[in-house]
């Protein structure tokens, strides 16, 4: 199978309904139009002139902002990759409003979509990753610039011998149970038979503490080609944060660590 049949799958899933839309959900979605009006005039700035303090100020509202979607709701990205469309409500026109906070948690995280604001043909404001909305929602912020214990690795692995490493499984506060579903079914659609992963532990280098990373059952051998275990490889980066570091590896070479997705 393609590196991007899932994306394929996806798209051809999406009924011709609201997937959203407030009468499908528990309650309506509220958002906060003070925060709805600040994006309007950020958006009215050049985007060479939207500078550092012009992402904070954009990434600090749209969360709780309210939008309205987009006809198609859902868009494949110039990247392969599928994307809710948000836009900013037009004015004295009535709209069906929508709410990242309360989307992530409605359908964002379990049907594996990002989300894009205000495309156009040439461009957008705004693109979130799949993987930005479940940073937002373990973190409360779609990007961690912070320092991590992550390894920053993404590649397949082997440990070397006599190397101390310590394994386990990933919490629900790293990898969400949706997550791990998605990234699953991806892994499926491509191939992977029992697609599985840890978290591993491993002493750094320079002695100077400890990283991990998370890691999953596949290897080169488990594909038609590299090329193809690389675009797999790269396609799972994007489920995740991006500070997330994660390794492909056999499964023997850490015994019974591996659980299934």
């Amino acid at each position: 199978m393609g590196i991007f049949d899932f994306l394929k799958k996806k798209e051809e899933e999406i009924e011709p309904r609201e997937v959203g839309k407030a009468s499908q959900t528990k309650e309506p979605y509220l958002g906060d139009l003070s925060k709805t009006g600040v994006l309007y005039e950020l958006t009215q700035v050049a985007p060479e002139q939207r500078d550092a303090a012009w992402v904070d100020a954009f990434l600090g509202n749209i969360a709780q902002a309210s939008f309205r979607c987009g006809e198609p709701q859902i868009i494949t990205g110039p990247d392969g990759f599928p994307y809710f469309q948000l836009f900013l409500p037009e004015p004295n026109k009535s709209f069906q409003c929508y709410v990242i906070d309360q989307m992530k948690d409605d359908f964002l995280l379990d049907a594996g979509y990002g989300v894009v604001i205000n495309p156009s043909s040439t461009h957008a404001d705004w693109v979130l990753t799949y993987g930005d909305i479940v940073n937002y929602h373990l973190n409360q912020t779609f990007y961690t610039d912070t320092e991590t214990p992550f390894s920053k690795k993404v590649t397949d692995e082997t440990i070397a011998e006599n190397e101390q490493i310590m394994i386990g499984q990933p919490s629900e506060s790293l990898l969400p149970l949706q997550t791990r579903k998605v990234i699953a079914e991806f892994l499926e659609l491509n191939g992977v038979k029992q697609p599985k992963v840890l978290l591993m532990v491993r002493e750094q280098q320079d002695g100077q503490g400890t990283s991990q990373d998370l890691v999953f059952n596949i290897t080169p051998k488990d594909f038609s080609d590299e090329d193809t275990y690389r675009g797999v490889m790269q396609t799972i980066g994007w489920f995740l944060p991006r500070h997330y570091s994660f390794v492909g590896m056999d499964e023997q070479g850490v015994g019974e660590g591996f659980m299934a997705l």
